[in-house]
């Protein structure tokens, strides 16, 4: 068997575990990785909040890579979590690429990565879990991108399968499951994507009717493709269009409104979006 062919079998296998905790007037953040999936530093441009950006040099999923990262913030701890590129899955021949992300939060978490760009023919299981206490605070988002619309490679082939679960103190309030596969009906059917090749959801906990109108202003604002509801205490925004900075956008205007009114902190843009 040659190397190529071994790694095709056995895959990129990596895992990040990262630990938020409070010294003094700062979250302090403890890390350890095993193979490809790493923490550049963390950043402080805000004072007490760890901006912290998530690397992943390969830069791309094929079949059997696994990245596993899991992240505890203590109570009193305030944390954003970014990326500073898309995730991209390529074709897999058989086996499926597999992304777990799990948050232990008693602080406060922003969990704001770029993009998951699905290639033609790819094959990704997906799945993000979020258990918080119930004085947590929690502003995430997640983009999906179907193919390539630069250069009309378009996304007709392949499965990809994403899901979310947010637990307050051990009990689920949200299970959310996407299956997304290419030529299927749901992909261009009114009912469905209605031929969106990119979308994304975005929560926010602990909301009320105030922050949902809040997040309903923004949106109308941004004159986007985007819903938000309200699930006992969760805010849900749902938005499609056809590219990923066209869901970014309408995110990026929403955290700017939801932001000082759940956290009391004014926007503070991670540099690496910049770039």
């Amino acid at each position: 068997m040659s190397i190529q062919q071994a790694q095709v079998k056995n895959g990129w296998q990596a895992r990040l575990e990262l630990r938020y905790t409070v010294a003094g007037e700062r979250t302090l953040l403890s890390h350890r990785h095993a193979g490809p999936l790493r923490v550049q530093r963390p950043f402080f441009p805000e004072g007490p909040v760890n901006h912290t950006y998530l690397l992943h040099p390969p830069g791309g999923l094929v079949g059997n890579d696994i990245l596993q990262t899991s992240a505890q913030v203590e109570r009193n701890a305030q944390v954003l979590i970014t990326t500073p590129g898309a995730t991209k899955a390529y074709r897999n021949i058989c086996d499926a690429s597999v992304i777990e992300q799990r948050f232990d939060v008693g602080g406060v978490l922003e969990w704001l990565p770029q993009e998951v760009i699905l290639f033609d023919g790819s094959r990704l299981n997906s799945k993000t879990v979020f258990n918080l206490t119930s004085d947590a605070k929690l502003l995430a988002w997640e983009i999906q991108c179907l193919g390539r619309p630069v250069g009309e490679f378009p996304y007709v082939s392949g499965n990809a399968n994403f899901g979310t679960v947010i637990s307050i103190d051990g009990k689920p309030l949200l299970d959310d499951r996407l299956v997304l596969t290419g030529g299927a009906p749901i992909m261009s059917s009114p009912w469905g994507l209605n031929n969106a090749t990119a979308l994304g959801a975005m929560h926010a906990y602990p909301a009320d009717t105030a922050l949902r109108d809040v997040a309903r202003t923004a949106l109308a604002g941004a004159q986007s493709n985007a819903t938000a509801t309200l699930l006992d205490d969760l805010l849900v925004i749902r938005a499609l269009g056809r590219q990923g900075q066209d869901i970014r956008r309408i995110f990026l205007k929403a955290w700017q409104a939801l932001r000082p009114v759940l956290l009391n902190r004014m926007p503070c843009p991670p540099r690496i979006w910049a770039t």
